[in-house]
């Protein structure tokens, strides 16, 4: 028993995180379902004494220090479950076992009250930051059996990348599935906002500006200040990075085309897949009565896209409009940094109020200040505005709603989100759902009264007496309305 934590799964994920924690000077003990895989990455990796590999579950096993710690890297559902219970079969009283993936928190919640039951501890402990974040360091979103985190975070915060004050990403978030809670809606967000950059290149393309200019204006966009100097690089981010550089790449053989200047995004399939956390975090923030436009609209977008063929089918038929190309002015493009900004915004608010409510719901315990400060380093969301964000609910944690921390810039620049919706809508060039729904977010979440709402309240009492209650007095009420059918 001489290695520190354990690895079973050595695909890119798990190579990764072994190898960061193993930079660390941790004991890794490495497992793998077929045993050539697990020889080929020590041959690869043969500078490094203290990587162990073993053939069989059980010498993995007898490897690990008490309390043994073990990190599951396979693909989830099936093979995780099958994974956890081959390790449950081998492991003792008050071992740890540690899931990696991207799982459905009630399912974490389940294997953690089985586990618990047979004496075993567990962590359900998204990751975010892709292969590369795992080897450099990534975020960690723990949440399991609460004396888990104790006994395992030295490795944890290790292996984290760590923010600008030098926290590592990584926190304990609460019992049970807090943790894949935490993840599911990190990447509601991450949907969310790739979709708003998605829509922004869309509206660029739409006023007929070529890849570099669209590139050079995002390039741009990282090291702009805003509010008088209060937010310096106010949207710089990884996601803008990412997307900065997606407008300028060249095709090449190594993307399977040719390397004649065309731009990859122009022979790219208009199709995004994607693996379940986005409905997930939707369907529980509807069954929980969260209003989730703008990440209800990301999803739904990523939808219409996987029906091309329907699409093209449609557009033999229906003929619509060709867009207007028209050459953007400077106050054009301010308009359209704006609407991205407060998207992004009202993105974040609608994430943040949904794990408020899941975790009153079913009790984890989160700290959610404590949460978004994770989020800052090493995740695909990682950017400046999850500082003032983190900084808010530390000041306040009762705050409303993530709004009204950016109350001023907000109220400056609700016109340029307007004024630009309206033009983008009403040129026809580009769809912008996200765009759209971020807009009614924020006017809608900052209205003292909603006339639609009112209307409707007594249309519900007109077909089925449902009811409606009023403004002027307490209590349920119902109107004499004449027979209509």
């Amino acid at each position: 028993m001489t290695c520190d934590v354990g690895i079973v799964g050595l695909a890119v994920m798990g190579s990764n995180l072994a190898l960061n924690i193993a930079d660390k000077k941790f004991e890794v003990a490495v497992f793998n379902r077929t045993w050539e895989t697990t020889e080929k990455f020590l041959a690869t990796n043969k500078g490094y004494a203290n990587l162990k590999g073993f053939k069989t579950i059980e010498e993995f096993k007898d490897a690990l220090k008490k309390p043994r710690r073990a990190l599951i890297l396979v693909k989830a559902g099936g093979p995780t479950d099958a994974t956890i219970k081959q390790l449950s079969e081998v492991f003792e009283k008050d071992d740890i076992i540690v899931d990696t993936g991207n799982a459905h928190f009630r399912d974490q919640t389940r294997r953690a009250e089985e586990l618990e039951a047979k004496g075993l501890r567990f962590l359900g402990m998204g990751i975010s930051g892709g292969e590369e974040g795992a080897r450099k360091g990534p975020a960690f979103f723990p949440g399991g059996t609460p004396s888990v985190w104790a006994d395992i975070k030295d490795v944890i915060e290790a292996a984290a990348a760590k923010a600008s004050d030098g926290r590592p990403c990584a926190v304990m978030n609460g019992k049970g599935g807090a943790g894949s809670c935490v993840k599911m809606y990190h990447n509601a967000g991450e949907y969310a906002i790739l979709q708003i950059w998605g829509e922004v290149v869309a509206v660029l393309r739409a006023w007929g500006l070529s890849n570099t200019r669209q590139s050079e204006i995002l390039t741009s966009w990282k090291t702009k200040t805003v509010s008088g100097g209060k937010h310096p690089n106010f949207l710089t981010s990884y996601m803008l990075d990412i997307t900065a550089e997606v407008v300028k790449m060249n095709d090449s053989p190594e993307s399977g085309g040719v390397a004649d200047g065309t731009q990859l995004i122009e022979r790219t399939l208009d199709m995004v897949g994607s693996k379940g956390t986005g409905l997930w975090s939707v369907q529980e923030a509807m069954g929980a009565g969260v209003p989730i436009p703008s990440l209800a609209e990301a999803v739904l977008a990523r939808q219409m896209t996987m029906y091309r063929e329907e699409r093209i089918a449609n557009a033999g038929q229906v003929k619509l409009p060709a867009g207007a190309k028209t050459e953007p002015t400077d106050e054009d493009i301010e308009d359209l940094y704006w609407a991205a900004a407060m998207s992004i915004i009202a993105s974040y608010a609608q994430m943040f109020q949904c794990l408020r409510v899941l975790d009153k719901e079913f009790e984890f315990g989160l700290n959610l200040p404590a949460t978004i400060a994770t989020f800052r380093a090493g995740c695909i969301l990682q950017g400046y505005l999850l500082e003032p964000m983190t900084k808010a609910f530390e000041e306040n944690p009762d705050l409303s709603n993530l709004i009204c921390a950016f109350a001023p810039e907000v109220a400056e620049n609700m016109p340029r989100f307007k004024r630009v919706v309206a033009k983008v809508v009403g040129e026809g060039g580009a769809t912008v759902p996200v765009m759209l729904a971020s807009l009614s977010y924020i006017q809608t979440m900052c209205a003292t009264s909603i006339p639609s709402g009112q209307a409707v309240a007594l249309q519900r009492d007109v077909f089925g007496r449902h009811g409606f209650k009023r403004m002027d007095k307490v209590g349920d009420f119902s109107a004499q309305w004449p027979t209509l059918q």
